[in-house]
This record gives C-alpha cells, sequence and structure tokens, in this order.
C-alpha cells in the first residue's frame, strides 16, 4: 500500500494531495497511461463533467483489472485546458477517490490528442 505525507518544512497542500507518496521496497509499480474521457463504447461527451467522471471510471477500472483500487495510486498527473474547470475537477476527482489523495500534479495545456478532449489524468500505483 502506499503510506503518504504531508512534509512540515513547505507549504500545505492547497488543495486535496498529498506532499510524497511512498511505495514500500519491493511492491509493484504500474504506469497507467494516460485517461481520457472515452467511454468503452460510445463517444466522447462534450461536457466537461461527463468527460472527468468517465476518466476516473477509466482510472478505477484498469485499476481494478490489476486487482487494486485508488488506494493504490501514488502519484497522479492531471491535464486540463480550461483553468475555469478546475472546481468541477476537484470534486469530481474527489467523489472518484473518496478519502484518498495521492500526490499529484495540475497541468493547464492548450491541447490534447484529441480536438475534443478537455482532461486527461495518468496515475502511477502500487501494489504490495
Amino acid at each position: 500500500m502506499v503510506k503518504r505525507y504531508d512534509v512540515k518544512s513547505v507549504r500545505s497542500p492547497q488543495g486535496r494531495f498529498s506532499h510524497v507518496g511512498e511505495v514500500a521496497p519491493g511492491a509493484r509499480i504500474y504506469y497507467l497511461a494516460g485517461q481520457t474521457g472515452n467511454p468503452p463504447e460510445g463517444e466522447v461527451a462534450r461536457d466537461f463533467a461527463k468527460q472527468a467522471e468517465q476518466v476516473y471510471a477509466n482510472i478505477l477500472a484498469v485499476l481494478k483489472d490489476c486487482g487494486m483500487t485508488a488506494a493504490n495510486i501514488a502519484k497522479l498527473t492531471v491535464y486540463l485546458l480550461d483553468p475555469a474547470d478546475i472546481e468541477a475537477w476537484r470534486g469530481i476527482q474527489k467523489k472518484a477517490l473518496g478519502d484518498v489523495v495521492p500526490a499529484s500534479t495540475l497541468l493547464i495545456v492548450s491541447r490534447l490528442a484529441r480536438p475534443e478532449y478537455r482532461i486527461e489524468v495518468e496515475a502511477i500505483a502500487a501494489k504490495d
């Protein structure tokens, strides 16, 4: 499992994340490819919230297939197109991950792989 730390000598996280995610020696590391709002079947929704919900559903499905849960996430990297979506993203991530607060990085980018994508999230997870 991942142990999380907030370092007292560094500014407290302003959002829902930890400064550090420690992975135990001998744990298997999983690098999840960036997930977008693509559902297993169908088309990408235009709505940001629907895309973000699908992103986290995809991440949780990948973790489940690997015998893990959100608690196994050590690090997230989140790519958004529009800073106006940050608040909605925070709420959606909180709902999807519950009490899990991985180390994370949020980037605002000018474009993702396809023009309809508004969010992409990649993850690093660990399993003992």
